[in-house]
C-alpha cells in the first residue's frame, strides 16, 4: 500500500529505511498527457502541446525516498 502524497515534496517515514525524510519528486508523463498533446497538435496548438512536457501541470508526481531511493507513492493529476 502506498502512502498518500501530494503534488509537492512531503515529509514521510520511509517504509524501507524507516527514516523520516522529505520525498524527492520525479515527474512522469502518462497516457493522458500524450493524448492531450496529440489533440492539441491536431488542433494546431502544437506550441502548447510542447509545454505539457516541460511543466508538471499534466504529469504525475512519483515520490521516492532520497536516502534509499524506495518508491513511496504517486500523486495523479
Amino acid at each position: 500500500m502506498s502512502t498518500p502524497v501530494g503534488p509537492e515534496p512531503c515529509n514521510v517515514i520511509c517504509p524501507s529505511c524507516r527514516q523520516q525524510v522529505t520525498t524527492k519528486i520525479e515527474p512522469k508523463s502518462t497516457t493522458k498527457t500524450h493524448i492531450i498533446a496529440l489533440i492539441m497538435c491536431l488542433t494546431c496548438l502544437w506550441p502548447c502541446a510542447c509545454c505539457l512536457y516541460c511543466t508538471q501541470c499534466a504529469r504525475n508526481s512519483d515520490h521516492h525516498c532520497p536516502s534509499c531511493n524506495t518508491f513511496i507513492g504517486t500523486y495523479e493529476r
